[in-house]
């Protein structure tokens, strides 16, 4: 049977809640301009979310007209994204008691708007007060004085509903008692975020009157923190290390971590200990702050549960034994970032391929190019860049045709190490093979990964036997032009028809990754040689989400 209703097209702000969670702010205005009553129905919803990221937007948020409007809609603003802090204070002067999520962004751009937002906080204090539904507070400003922490604090203890708290000055010095404020202060919130730079320390450990003060601030003598992501990369001197483990013991719902700044084996110990005891759920793990060896980071990777993240940091020790940690976790790994991890043997990359089916994130290219100073290095290879293997690839082509495990895998930032010509290679094999280019058996694998949004493929061409790395290091960071480094041009007759062949290799791999209609970002470094333009453009007609494409 079918229901009949006498609503006409101007009733449709009956449904105005239901459409409205469906439409962009710019679709919402664009509905209230259709008549006078969608203009009086729809534009309360304009005022659920204001985002002001620009300084004329905000001397526009700030005119006569806009803050009449701005109490007249003051209940219905419920998240708040401004990069100019002096927002709060407007936000108390109207009243706006309805709010959920406030956040902040770091200013960057000049120093007197970042002072400018500094001196806002004892406005972000009042605003959190008065605000009971508050769930999600992100700043990346503040004004680090004990009066101004110890306010704040207070406010963070005695409010019900903040679950989520990111504080972001990485520039700013902080004595460590006022980072344990904060810790100490977090009994109710799930999600911690607080990145500063500290510098003061002392030379003895927490003494039992001190902890006892801290925890006081939770008002039990055993309490249990909610915490769930704690992301805390501040510097760890000496005996500051032996706070945090102690806090550390009343966290027990941890599964996020990024730990603190650690430089000495015995303080991994300390955490390892931790781990073992009371944090025994972390599934997501980021050791980036991490400067020892690789074979304790390895040990902690042992000591987590169904692993599902990781990102390493820079080591030149041990990095081996800690992919080998990883791949113990190869069901459950869904994210690997190994940035400046070039110890990691090529079987191991290929292991995180083929043994890791929910992998989703595979990431061990650097952003930048840079030359290293390691001889031993390949000299057109990025500093701490992992590189997969030619030989290695074709050897296990050769005896198995399964696909790569991960094929739900979305980002692929990875480089390949082409394979020197062998001496009893005739040229025609040579130029057949087209090994030295993009392997098939590579480009095919790629083909075949349909969820693929991001794409990060680096040709890592043999080294120059007879140039001086570190001369050559010398020269780049001088800003000059080094031949040896340059992409050189065919001269022969060979070398031409070989570049031929391997622009053919190209265009039937650019072909072959048609098949990844998802795809969002192409980078490809050291192919720019073989690029055929118009294989590029018949390849993105497939791509219908693609941003761009760059390669060098």
């Amino acid at each position: 049977m079918i229901a009949t209703t006498n609503a006409t097209v101007f009733d449709i702000h009956l449904l105005q809640e239901q459409i409205c969670a469906h439409l962009t702010l710019r679709d919402i205005r664009r509905c209230s301009l259709v008549s006078r009553d969608f203009y009086f129905n729809f534009t309360p919803h304009l005022y659920k979310t204001i985002s002001i990221h620009r300084k004329s937007t905000f001397n526009k948020f700030h005119q006569p007209e806009s803050l009449a409007a701005l109490s007249k809609h003051r209940n219905q603003v419920n998240h708040v994204s401004c990069e100019f802090a002096q927002i709060w204070k407007t936000l108390l002067d109207h009243k706006c008691h309805n709010l959920v999520t406030l956040t902040s962004g770091r200013l960057l751009k000049r120093y007197s708007n970042v002072e400018k937002n500094k001196h806002q906080t004892r406005y972000i204090s009042d605003l959190i007060e008065v605000n009971p539904r508050l769930y999600s507070v992100s700043l990346g400003q503040f004004l680090f004085k004990p009066e101004v922490v110890t306010r704040f604090c207070s406010v963070l203890r005695h409010h019900t509903q903040i679950r989520e708290l990111s504080i972001v000055s990485p520039t700013v010095c902080v004595p460590c008692a006022l980072t344990r404020q904060f810790l100490w202060s977090s009994f109710r919130l799930e999600k911690l975020c607080l990145d500063v730079f500290s510098t003061k320390y002392s030379h003895e450990e927490i003494s039992d009157l001190q902890f006892q003060e801290y925890l006081g601030l939770t008002g039990s003598k055993n309490p249990v923190f909610s915490l769930k992501e704690l992301f805390f990369p501040v510097n760890m001197y000496l005996r500051e290390h032996d706070a945090f483990f102690r806090f550390l013991e009343f966290t027990p719902h941890i599964e996020r971590i990024t730990t603190p700044t650690f430089r000495y084996d015995y303080q991994i110990e300390g955490l390892q200990a931790v781990m073992q005891t009371t944090v025994t759920n972390i599934q997501h793990l980021n050791v980036h702050s991490i400067s020892v060896d690789g074979r304790l980071v390895a040990e902690m990777v042992r000591l987590c549960r169904n692993l599902k993240s990781f990102v390493s940091g820079s080591r030149r020790h041990g990095v081996s034994f800690v992919a080998g940690a990883l791949l113990e976790h190869k069901e459950t790994l869904e994210e690997v970032h190994l940035v400046q991890a070039s110890r990691i043997t090529s079987l191991q990359v290929l292991s995180f391929l083929t043994d890791c089916p929910k992998l989703r994130i595979f990431d061990v290219m650097c952003k930048w190019e840079k030359l290293s100073p390691d001889s031993e290095v390949l000299a057109r290879q990025r500093i701490g860049d992992v590189i997969l293997s030619t030989a290695d690839m074709n050897a296990i082509a050769a005896t198995s045709t399964i696909s790569w495990a991960c094929t739900g895998l979305k980002v692929l930032k990875m480089r390949y190490a082409v394979s020197e010509r062998d001496q009893n290679e005739t040229e025609e094999e040579w130029e057949a093979a087209n090994e030295w280019v993009l392997p098939k058996v590579l480009y095919d694998r790629i083909a075949e990964l349909t969820e693929l949004e991001i794409l990060w493929l680096g040709r890592v061409e043999p080294a120059v036997p007879s140039a001086d790395s570190l001369m050559l290091a010398w020269r780049v960071g001088r800003g000059e032009v080094v031949p040896e480094l340059e992409s050189r041009q065919p001269v022969s007759e060979s070398e031409i028809r070989q570049y031929e062949m391997g622009t053919l290799n190209m265009s039937k791999a650019l072909l072959a990754w048609r098949s990844l209609s998802r795809l969002r970002q192409l980078h490809l470094r050291g192919l720019k040689n073989f690029i055929d333009k118009n294989a590029v453009r018949e390849a993105r007609k497939s791509w219908g989400n693609l941003d761009w494409v760059w390669y060098h």
